[in-house]
């Protein structure tokens, strides 16, 4: 069947926190590269091979409660994850000692803990002795997944500007552009999606949105927006409104929520 829309909360690894760095034993001049919320730039090294264990590792300095890790569009076949308890890297529970993954992207949910270092070390690739690559790396927190199914309009914008000629044609000049999402559900009586919904426009962070809930089975085919690498830093760009249908009390209430992409 699929998975329900997720949220989590902003990556406590996002580029824009001050105090926030990646390195990496390989490839460590684009080791940053992994926490720009962009899957057109990655960290990547050169002539790597699996034997050498490659290290790729996010410094926090201050302490950060982490109970989600998501990897974006990466080539890791073996790999673990561990994080920094503050004398040693230990285990998540449950642990994320992974073999022979095919997949590009993944998602964690482990015990909360709180650290400033999280490390990947990868000891062998999809195909193998390639370089090693990884479009995001996210660490976080499970604001909570919706249990309804919502209608969802998504609009990727490419912020298209179009000029007039004096030839009569028209020149259109595009940039990266935003995402847009409006979701709607015509009654819902939900408890537990109603306080997501709330806790979301009572939240002064940006949030991540991520439509497939981790699984594109719900979708007839693989469309942008829908896919697992699609996951969105985004606010409430209206006001709640919390309307019960027809006026009557003891009704689910008609929501209607816009979200736009956020620099932060």
């Amino acid at each position: 069947m699929g998975q329900q829309i997720m949220f989590f909360e902003k990556s406590k690894s996002d580029f824009s926190f001050s105090n926030v760095d990646a390195t990496a034993s390989q490839g460590a001049d684009y080791a940053d590269f992994a926490l720009n919320r962009s899957n057109e730039s990655a960290w990547i090294t050169s002539g790597s091979v699996d034997a050498d264990n490659t290290t790729w590792e996010v410094e926090m300095t201050d302490q950060k409660d982490v109970s989600e890790i998501i990897l974006i569009k990466h080539n890791f076949k073996n790999f673990t994850i561990k994080y920094w308890n503050g004398s040693a890297y230990v285990d998540f529970s449950p642990a994320i000692n992974v073999t022979n993954n095919t997949a590009e992207t993944n998602h964690y949910s482990v015990t909360q803990v709180a650290t400033n270092n999280i490390r990947i070390t990868i000891t062998g690739t999809q195909v193998v002795n390639s370089d090693k690559y990884l479009f995001q790396f996210i660490c976080s927190n499970l604001i909570g997944q919706l249990n309804a199914w919502p209608i969802i309009k998504p609009v990727l914008s490419r912020n298209r500007k179009k000029n007039k000629m004096l030839s009569g044609k028209t020149s259109i000049r595009e940039s990266i552009g935003a995402v847009k999402i409006d979701l709607s559900i015509k009654i819902l009586s939900n408890n537990a999606d109603l306080g997501i919904i709330e806790d979301l426009y009572y939240s002064n962070d940006g949030f991540l949105v991520w439509l497939c809930g981790g699984s594109e089975a719900q979708f007839a085919n693989e469309r942008k927006g829908y896919r697992l690498e699609d996951i969105y830093l985004v606010k409430c760009s209206d006001e709640w409104q919390p309307e019960y249908a027809e006026g009557i009390y003891t009704n689910g209430m008609k929501i209607q929520i816009a979200l736009e992409e956020v620099v932060d």
